[in-house]
């Protein structure tokens, strides 16, 4: 597995934003059939870690800084390729951005998670601190994880 961190979005060379965008696409609204604003004016802003496997990317996860979708630290669009699936890897990814975030100094991260992974964040020191509520008629909460 090999691991991509770009701190800047101008940084993301043209192949691998078209991968990324692609494989949100083919997730997030195609396989989960929600028609919804994947572009929504935070990548400019934010990191992007991309994972690879035998050089095709396997999965992603958008890190975006303090004050601009919340609070803290947030990390969203969190995705692994339907073809690398049940492989621990989204774990992996998770793992990988909180390290990356602990390392920079950052001490609390929020996620907006779709509820039915709730278990899956809560395994990896995410707590809940929101109701569920809807995001493009996708039931959601919201997590914190404290980096100590």
């Amino acid at each position: 597995m090999d691991w991509i961190y770009y701190k800047s979005f101008s940084k993301i060379s043209a192949e691998h934003l078209y991968a990324l965008l692609k494989l949100r696409q083919d997730v997030f609204i195609i396989e989960q059939d929600c028609i919804y604003n994947d572009l929504d004016g935070l990548d400019q802003d934010s990191s992007h870690l991309l994972g690879f496997v035998d050089e095709e990317l396997a999965m992603y996860a958008r890190i975006v800084p303090a004050g601009i979708k919340f609070d803290e630290v947030s990390i969203g669009r969190i995705v692994v390729n339907p073809k690398h699936r049940n492989l621990g890897l989204g774990k992996a990814l998770v793992k990988k951005s909180l390290h990356l975030l602990k390392k920079s100094g950052e001490r609390n991260v929020r996620i907006e998670a779709q509820a039915h992974l709730e278990n899956f964040y809560q395994s990896m020191g995410f707590t809940k601190t929101s109701s569920e509520y809807e995001v493009d008629s996708i039931p959601h909460i919201q997590m914190l994880c404290m980096l100590t």
